[in-house]
């Protein structure tokens, strides 16, 4: 991953928040006041803190970003306000990024964007001086230090397969701040309970906390980032599986039972159209009913409709259980679909079942159908208000063990999950520990 690359992703991971909604922030944090300093600007005035040529040159650029954001989405006018520029090194106390943004005098709209004080001067948030930075191209210097710890779990496949070096490069942009050393540790080394794995959380004796909204101190000198930043961080680091001890929540259950109440229960979220479904469908659908047949697997098939055009056919196929109450010729009109490729439609799956079922069922499912495509829907989207937005979603849970493995997508193209691969998770979530 070049360092251009690092960039966009730290961008988009800082913009989490929101790329405007990140300059809401509220609160006032004293910082040790400075000594005093061998220049001064006047008030009222912005104040731009740089550290170097380069960030002196972007100096415009940037607080006239800053003034112009605030007057499109704030309604706040200092367009106005001089700026005032000085070097790193007029101030005695260390900053947390270079280029900062300060202010003097009494400017009441800044208020809101304020978490600490510098001698004479007031602090806008970090996280506002850094991303306006990333955006205009100038390159940020950091006064502070952290180590950065990857916590690692024994799940198969949760792993965080990223070189160490471009690890720190795009952690020291997250965390906003310089990362001398990237470790891997067990939670318990930190004596933390976490509830997803891998993650990553930062260890520091400043207060990486303060003034950045999506980072949140964990206990004395450890810090960790909010989910939704996590979650981010996730996707761009190409985490596609993780561990986790969380139990899925209840609308999962919403979806369609195949098998007895085994150990181990694994949720499909699936759309009909989405072609890694078929992938994974048409590789594994034996391997999947023998184990259902030997109570070593529960399956639940989850409508998660990513393409609209499906969304009849899932209530369709959702009616023919709710009529016949039969999961096995549920699970195989799904097979069958998948095996006819992913252009299919309503009429072929009226078709499929008809192979399965009297004609009258049909008539009553279709029925049915046009009246629950809605449902589908809002279940739909309940499900990706609760972050899962891709197919196939694989939430892997064992109710003896309590422990789980959600897996986004597939482990690879070709097949998308190899019967190996299904085994070797199922031999770790029936495992102790």
């Amino acid at each position: 991953m070049d360092r251009k690359n690092l960039l966009v992703v730290a961008v988009a991971i800082l913009a989490t928040v929101g790329a405007v909604a990140i300059l809401a922030l509220k609160g006032f944090i004293p910082l040790v006041p400075t000594q005093g300093s061998a220049q001064s600007c006047p008030a009222p005035s912005l104040v731009y803190v740089y550290a170097n040529d380069q960030q002196r040159n972007a100096m415009d650029s940037i607080t006239s970003t800053f003034k112009s954001i605030l007057e499109r989405h704030y309604g706040i006018n200092i367009i106005n306000v001089p700026v005032c520029s000085l070097p790193a090194q007029s101030l005695s106390q260390k900053l947390r990024v270079y280029p900062a943004l300060l202010y003097k005098g009494d400017i009441p709209a800044l208020t809101q964007f304020t978490v600490g004080r510098v001698g004479e001067y007031k602090l806008i948030s970090p996280s506002i001086s850094a991303l306006l930075a990333y955006y205009q191209g100038a390159n940020v210097v950091f006064g502070v230090a952290a180590e950065a710890i990857v916590l690692e779990g024994s799940a198969p496949f949760a792993k965080l397969n990223v070189s160490e070096q471009a690890l720190k490069d795009l952690l020291t942009q997250v965390a906003l701040a310089n990362i001398t050393k990237v470790s891997k540790l067990k939670p318990e080394d930190l004596g933390l309970t976490v509830q997803t794995l891998p993650t990553v959380v930062f260890r520091s004796d400043y207060n990486l906390s303060e003034g950045v909204p999506y980072l949140v101190k964990l206990r004395d000198n450890i810090y960790g980032l909010t989910n939704k930043t996590l979650s981010s961080l996730a996707q761009y680091l190409n985490i596609a599986a993780y561990e986790t001890r969380n139990p899925p929540d209840p609308l999962l259950e919403s979806g369609v039972s195949y098998g007895a109440d085994a150990p181990t229960t694994l949720y499909v979220l699936e759309d009909y159209h989405c072609p890694f479904c078929a992938n994974l469908m048409n590789n594994l659908g034996n391997y999947l009913q023998k184990l259902v047949s030997q109570n070593r697997l529960r399956l639940v098939f989850v409508d998660l409709i990513v393409h609209p055009e499906v969304a009849g056919m899932h209530a369709f196929t959702r009616c023919i259980y709710n009529l016949t109450r039969n999961p096995e010729v549920y699970f195989n009109i799904t097979r069958e679909l998948y095996a006819s490729g992913t252009a299919t439609t309503l009429n072929d799956a009226k078709r499929i079942a008809a192979k399965y079922l009297p004609a009258s069922v049909i008539e009553e499912a279709q029925a049915c159908a046009n009246s629950s495509v809605a449902h589908a829907q809002q279940v739909s989207e309940r499900l990706a208000n609760l972050g899962y937005t891709g197919t196939p979603t694989l939430v892997f849970w064992n109710k003896l063990n309590r422990k789980g493995l959600v897996i986004e997508g597939c482990l690879q193209l070709q097949p998308c999950i190899t019967q190996e691969q299904l085994s070797s998770i199922l031999s770790w979530l029936e495992s102790r520990g």
